[in-house]
């Protein structure tokens, strides 16, 4: 039993509440509609006193009821044999993902030189579509600068549902009901551009970055870091992942934990410019007939 994956996935599920959950001999059976897979699935957490054979088509009529298509969440524990069964009845595999972490205890971690989470704005290149391209022409600065919040507010909660990254098959309502049941300390990280004309100290700010930090258990998990297009590559996607790792720290967290496609070798790479180290792999299994 791989002790650290089992409480890694436990911090998961509660730090995204969904819908509706039931726990089944030991599986945990999660409905938040749409067709995102991670609100929309099985995790055999635990130990099994059924055989596969019976909890497989008891599971496969749940989802059946509902209109989804039945998925199972498949970490190091879940046993190879479960594995191969749901192969062998047209499970494909799909979205292997890794969950990486990194130690927030270190002497070096977070270093003042590091530290990200200050209100100081830093100066980036202008070019997203919605007027910053006159600016840049006119020579007006366009600055960014983190905002962390303890609460769930309206103009957060906005950017992370429209924000490029958010899965469009989970409708905003089901998402913003989610959100809103986190019933353990987060953080709200935003990345505000702030528009400030000549001869005006009058900023005009919108979010173009954010993510959030869930706490549970002397560790902090990130999740959903998006950032506006126009706005990558430009290490706000590293920023903003630090601001939430600096205040999970001073929550007491000792560890930050994550979540990253493995296909996003980008992603990956910048999560190990910040220290991070894959802990395991998780993947889906889809039943597609």
């Amino acid at each position: 039993m791989n002790f650290n994956a089992l409480r890694y996935e436990e911090l998961t599920l509660n730090a995204f509440p969904v819908l509706h959950t039931e726990v089944y001999d030991g599986w945990i059976l999660r409905f938040s509609g749409g067709e995102g897979y991670q609100g929309n699935c099985i995790s055999p957490l635990y130990l099994s006193t059924r055989a596969y054979e019976d909890k497989i088509d008891y599971c496969e009529n749940k989802f059946r009821e509902k209109g989804l298509p039945c998925v199972f969440k498949m970490t190091p524990n879940v046993p190879a044999a479960l594995d191969q069964q749901l192969a062998m009845r047209q499970y494909e595999l799909e979205d292997k993902t890794y969950i990486m972490e990194c130690s927030l205890t270190s002497e070096d971690s977070l270093t003042s030189e590091d530290s990200l989470s200050s209100e100081e704005a830093q100066t980036l290149p202008s070019g997203s579509p919605t007027g910053e391209d006159d600016a840049q022409e006119n020579n007006i600065p366009v600055k960014t600068e983190i905002r962390l919040s303890r609460e769930i507010d309206d103009s957060w909660l906005e950017a992370f549902l429209t924000l490029e990254g958010m899965d469009k098959d989970i409708c905003p309502e089901t998402a913003r009901a989610m959100l809103n049941a986190i019933r353990k300390p987060v953080y709200c990280a935003a990345l505000y551009e702030n528009e400030t004309s000549h001869g005006s100290n009058a900023d005009c700010g919108r979010i173009v970055g954010c993510g959030l930090g869930v706490v549970e258990d002397n560790k902090i998990g990130i999740y959903d870091i998006r950032v506006e297009s126009s706005f990558r590559q430009n290490g706000i996607g590293a920023r903003i992942c630090r601001a939430i790792m600096e205040e999970g720290k001073k929550e007491g967290a000792q560890k930050a934990f994550l979540h990253v496609s493995a296909s996003n070798r980008p992603a990956v790479r910048l999560y190990q410019g910040l220290g991070f180290e894959e802990a395991y792999t998780y993947w889906y299994r889809v039943h597609t007939v």
